[in-house]
């Protein structure tokens, strides 16, 4: 069996943010416990997620002239976990995640086309845990917004790359309850960090 290994998707520009202190007690909660992983950070890396026609030209033989989507796929490619860590912004996750899905998961690399549809090759990855915040309830965000973190990204992007384990945390209204209620869910994601 595979020793397990948790790359980390991070996705939000500002290091003041509660996302930034959901990365931190990440880590910090896999460091205590000696677990290896690494982190992508998609705005600190400058990662650009739009197609220029040059790059589009390949995406069908599963080629970049990315040196990025390259580094990301050598991390996805010795990946078992992955945590990603995002805010919900308009109800479902930020532009630049879903860009890094379409940009990295080349045809041909992370899934081909059969008669029956789109069979994943990302099956080495046993689990997704995304962890995000919103200002809305998480609540509201199932029921009133179409659930497109759990329903869409999880649901079936992610699913049709082959990763059968996926679950989504969200702390809604992340605006309200303070630093206790704050400090209660970063200890809540430190325990679920741990493989």
């Amino acid at each position: 069996m595979t020793r397990p290994h948790t790359l980390i998707i991070y996705a939000h520009p500002s290091p003041g943010s509660f996302n930034h202190a959901v990365l931190q007690a990440v880590t910090d909660s896999l460091d205590r416990k000696s677990r290896p992983y690494d982190v992508i950070d998609l705005y600190a890396d400058g990662f650009d997620p739009r197609y220029t026609p040059e790059e589009l030209a390949l995406f069908h033989e599963g080629g970049t002239l990315d040196t990025l989507v390259t580094r990301y796929q050598d991390l996805l490619d010795t990946a078992t976990r992955l945590i990603i860590i995002a805010p919900v912004w308009w109800s479902g996750a930020p532009s630049i995640l879903n860009g890094f899905v379409e940009k990295v998961m080349k045809q041909g690399w992370a899934y081909k086309i059969t008669v029956r549809g789109v069979r994943g090759k990302l099956g080495h990855i046993r689990e997704v845990l995304y962890l995000s915040t919103s200002t809305s309830p998480t609540r509201h965000l199932r029921r009133r917004c179409g659930n497109a973190i759990e329903k869409v990204f999880l649901g079936t992007t992610l699913r049709q790359l082959g990763i059968r384990r996926r679950r989504w945390v969200n702390f809604g209204k992340v605006d309200k309850g303070g630093k206790r209620r704050h400090n209660k869910h970063l200890k809540r994601v430190a325990r679920l960090a741990r493989p």
